[in-house]
């Protein structure tokens, strides 16, 4: 993937910050901030439900608790 290129995050990812609010380019864009604090909404941790630590580079479709932001949650 490309540096330019967003992958496709979980809608759940959160950084602690002003103006993002869960925007997938957003938190994309804070992948090299080193103050940056991330955390997960269904946990409200910086561990996700797999027990991993939340990261934007982290948060992708390869996790299994992923729900891509573009996408319902099977219910």
């Amino acid at each position: 993937m490309s540096s330019s290129q967003t992958p496709r995050l979980c809608k759940f990812l959160r950084a602690k910050t002003s103006g993002v609010h869960g925007d997938p380019a957003a938190l994309w864009a804070m992948r090299n901030d080193t103050t940056a604090t991330f955390w997960c909404l269904l946990t409200m941790s910086a561990a996700g439900p797999d027990d991993r630590l939340v990261h934007v580079c982290d948060c992708d479709t390869d996790r299994v608790c992923c729900i891509p932001a573009d996408e319902e949650p099977s219910i």
